[in-house]
């Protein structure tokens, strides 16, 4: 059985850190560029890009393409039935590497899940998170066998239930007005094609569309009413005021529809 363990390699632009990834995989790569895009894949979905000026995640843009300085927020879950109470279609002992599901409505192309996650949300395993390696092609109704990165630490049962989710990094698309999933980062070249590959910022300083007035030295959260804007935090003119997710601290204001400088924190790891 493959290894699969983080690697750290040194750059000239900085400390390029992949995902745990089967040891065969990437074994040779080029000089990340944190303002370049490619049409092919170059690195796992999700690897960082730790330099002077901030932490850059590795991702692939969605259908549509998003110029510098908006915000994105992770793919849209496309059908409700994923998110929780997916069937296990068969039991998996204590230290398997793969659980059968039965694939719900939609179906799965082959690997839409790669590089995502499996988290068991009821019965036995309950509160486990693991890493998606890869699955095959299933229609919708079938079994489909979820192969995971790390074995499972509690067996599941026919009772248990999962939930799944994309690469946090596949498919990033324009923060829309009303949120459909979390901010991940903020486009940190002069465009991101779609489907094309790029590093996108998620820590440090960036320049960012905004909606409304904000204030030097406090928070920012997503625009309600631009799409891929920043606007103060909390907005008072939605139901939820205070809630919302909070993007970074304002270190120069820019008038609406311009651009401030924002210290942004949406890396999940630094």
């Amino acid at each position: 059985m493959a290894s699969f363990e983080h690697k750290m390699i040194n750059y000239k632009r900085g400390v390029l850190v992949l995902p745990r990834v089967d040891d065969l995989e990437f074994l040779s790569l080029a000089e990340p560029d944190p303002r370049a895009e490619s049409s092919t894949q170059q690195y796992p979905l999700g690897s960082a890009l730790i330099t002077d000026d901030g932490v850059f995640r590795y991702a692939k843009c969605g259908a549509a393409a998003v110029t510098i300085g908006k915000l994105l927020q992770q793919a849209v879950v496309g059908n409700a039935a994923w998110i929780r109470n997916v069937a296990v279609a068969a039991i998996a002992a204590i230290g398997a590497t793969s659980v059968t599901i039965t694939t719900p409505a939609g179906g799965l192309t082959v690997n839409k899940l790669k590089d995502g996650y499996l988290f068991v949300d009821t019965a036995n395993g309950a509160g486990a998170v693991y890493k998606i390696k890869s699955h095959p092609a299933a229609d919708a109704g079938a079994s489909c066998v979820i192969t995971l990165v790390d074995p499972l630490e509690v067996a599941l049962t026919t009772d248990s239930k999962v939930g799944l989710r994309a690469n946090l990094y596949d498919g990033v698309i324009v923060n829309p007005t009303t949120p459909t999933g979390v901010p991940v980062g903020v486009v940190n070249h002069s465009s991101f094609t779609a489907a094309y590959y790029a590093w996108i910022k998620t820590k440090g300083i960036v320049a960012l569309l905004t909606n409304g007035t904000v204030i030097v030295g406090k928070l920012v959260t997503a625009g309600a009413t631009t799409a891929g804007s920043v606007d103060v935090h909390p907005l008072n003119s939605v139901a939820a005021s205070g809630q919302e997710a909070v993007i970074g601290k304002v270190l120069n204001v820019g008038s609406t529809t311009e651009y401030s400088l924002v210290e942004i924190d949406l890396d999940p790891s630094w």
